[in-house]
């Protein structure tokens, strides 16, 4: 559907997506953007608003890239932060890339684009919710195993 809820492994946090077939690249929703170095990598920290909550939570991921963002309506390129994250939309469950930019002015946190979507949904714009997540099932073994 057009909207759907998705759900961010590893932060515990279910989000509703606005799904855009027209976009490249997912987006997430994200405060206070600050790159720094750890061990000579290159990482990003972030704060996410929890819808629930209302609070900030700090989160931190290593930084993949940055891309260059041509918004309509302007001539100037903003640079954004890309970070990879895991996101279960129905029964998908992925890891990908997402640029960070703040969407406070848009309706939803999540953008969800077609490094996404490709060659695993297919989009009816005409509906919402069609697609609750499903969480993976944990496997016995996994319980209390070193990450």
């Amino acid at each position: 559907g057009q909207l759907e809820q998705v759900w961010l492994p590893g932060l515990e946090l279910a989000l509703t997506a606005r799904i855009d077939t027209g976009a490249e690249t997912s987006s997430l929703d994200a405060r206070n953007i600050e790159l720094f170095e750890r061990d000579g990598r290159r990482w990003v920290r972030f704060e996410l608003i929890n819808p629930a909550t209302g609070q900030a939570e700090s989160l931190e991921r290593r930084l993949k890239r940055t891309v260059g963002i041509h918004q309509s309506g302007t001539t100037e390129t903003k640079r954004r932060p890309v970070v990879k994250m895991g996101i279960v939309i129905g029964r998908s469950n992925q890891t990908a890339e997402f640029t960070l930019s703040d969407r406070s002015h848009l309706g939803y946190q999540v953008l969800i684009g077609r490094n996404i979507l490709k060659d695993v949904m297919m989009v009816d714009v005409s509906k919402k919710n069609i697609a609750p997540y499903v969480l993976p099932k944990k496997s016995p073994e996994s319980k209390g195993a070193a990450r």
